[in-house]
């Protein structure tokens, strides 16, 4: 089980980041609870992506593999971008330069996971690699453009995205690959803790093995259009305020030559025809008699 606490934590720690990515660079006050040099999320954020990068260092020196090497190399760029902010210089390093730092980060990680084959017969895993290679290219253009434009937000939040969806498939991968949810027909064979590759039995397990990676890769992306979805909804919501209760209707609701307060009702057809045979009866204001109409006799009468 060491290989799934490692995928699920680092998983975790990309999930993290990718939270703390989309908060704003500049907030109207300072974290709580934190020292005034780690008060801001750019600390907090360069701070996690220390303690991943050290983790993933020390676990490549551990390793005697032929991927310890790309993978020294990726994790010491991560290191250098996380401890740049922390370097106590006379002026802080500018925000382009570091994400240029990230940048060339997430290609060494791009070019890792993209010749990782192991010396064995190709395996399920190198599918899972294949599509972890998405969110690494998401990353790598939207740090691209961010160092262009640094106070811009959509290529921060295009790189959360690309964190969140690593932090959810690393934790997939893991339990794909340690526990009993390995395809159907399929098995680990581990050489050692870094080497190992998911052998089918027949071509068959393998082609479904390949298609149920896809499927879960699309869920994954799915569940996170959804989840960013529901966060943008719920930060539009916070940032319109309604009014509350009911505006006053005045003049556009008035009728002409009436007055605010009175009083409508609505009569029937009838109610209008009686009202018109009873003004008729009434004498006329000038004294003149009313004039009656000549009555109509049934037919046969006289």
């Amino acid at each position: 089980m060491p290989g799934l606490l490692a995928y699920s934590a680092g998983g975790l720690g990309f999930l993290a980041l990718a939270a703390l990515e989309s908060i704003p660079l500049r907030l109207p006050a300072p974290l709580p609870l934190l020292p005034g040099r780690f008060s801001t999320p750019r600390h907090v954020r360069h701070l996690l992506a220390a303690v991943i990068s050290a983790l993933c260092l020390l676990s490549a020196l551990l390793s005697a593999h032929h991927l310890s090497l790309p993978t020294l190399a990726a994790s010491a760029l991560f290191l250098l971008y996380a401890l740049a902010p922390f370097v106590p210089v006379a002026a802080p390093l500018p925000l382009p330069l570091l994400d240029l730092v990230l940048a060339a980060a997430f290609a060494q990680e791009l070019l890792l996971f993209a010749h990782r084959r192991p010396s064995t017969a190709a395996g399920i895993e190198n599918r899972y690699f294949d599509l972890f290679l998405v969110p690494i290219t998401v990353c790598l253009g939207a740090t691209l453009l961010s160092a262009h434009r640094p106070e811009a937000r959509t290529p921060r939040l295009a790189r959360a995205a690309g964190l969140a969806l690593q932090g959810t498939w690393m934790v997939q991968m893991g339990f794909s690959f340690f526990t009993s949810a390995v395809a159907q027909g399929c098995s680990l064979h581990a050489e050692s803790r870094a080497d190992y590759t998911i052998k089918c039995r027949t071509h068959d397990d393998y082609h479904r093995a390949r298609s149920a990676a896809t499927l879960q890769f699309n869920g994954h992306l799915a569940l996170l259009v959804l989840a960013s979805t529901a966060a943008y909804a719920a930060v539009l919501s916070t940032r319109s305020h309604p009014p509350s209760g009911y505006r006053v209707l005045t003049k556009e609701v008035q009728m002409e030559g009436m007055p605010l307060h009175t009083q409508f009702t609505l009569d029937s057809d009838e109610e209008k025809e009686d009202e018109g045979i009873t003004n008729s009866a009434m004498p006329v204001a000038n004294g003149s008699e009313p004039h009656h109409d000549i009555p109509l006799h049934a037919p046969g009468s006289k």
